[in-house]
């Protein structure tokens, strides 16, 4: 299935069409899986966050913004909830200390900063418009834009904040 039938799926479900929802759920099942189970590298904490994830989803369904795409909008809410295993794990301190995320060394806590920074951001992006990702893309990974000269700059500007504006409301920064 391409996304944008997964889009006009979701735009059903949000619409309140229950016969939306089993297909939803059988396209976004797979996918969000994957996701948590690369987040967070245990099976079974990835099948509870990904149950989280997948209830959260289906609930949240007529929040659905249609201009948006549903897969990175998924994963979104997928990865805030592996994080918040990952946060509830560390609580309770229920990881071993060998079976921690944290990667060894002398630098091993900024690695690990920056890993978690960089799936925020992802995160965060994942909720932008095509559009604005695009831009930010062709800004920042060297790829070639669609548009150039002062439309880029604009178009990157106005991407940068809603970026911030994102990352603000999901990670409640200032």
């Amino acid at each position: 299935m391409d996304g944008g039938e997964l889009d006009a799926l979701m735009a059903r479900l949000a619409d309140g069409d229950r016969s939306a929802f089993s297909s939803v759920f059988k396209q976004l099942w797979g996918p969000v899986l994957r996701f948590c189970t690369s987040m967070l590298k245990s099976e079974a904490d990835a099948a509870d966050a990904a149950q989280q994830a997948m209830q959260k989803i289906l609930e949240r369904a007529s929040d659905y913004d249609r201009r948006r795409r549903a897969m990175p909008w998924a994963f979104a809410i997928a990865a805030w909830e592996c994080k918040t295993l990952q946060r509830r794990h560390f609580r309770r301190k229920e990881v071993p200390p060998e079976a921690s995320p944290e990667p060894a060394g002398a630098h091993g806590e900024d690695e690990f900063v920056q890993r978690d920074l960089a799936q925020a951001a992802l995160s965060a992006l994942g909720e932008l418009s095509d559009m604005d990702r695009d831009a930010l893309v062709a800004t920042f990974w060297d790829e070639a834009p669609a548009v150039g000269g002062s439309t880029l700059r604009k178009r990157r500007e106005r991407a940068l904040d809603r970026l911030r504006g994102t990352f603000r409301r999901l990670y409640g920064l200032d």
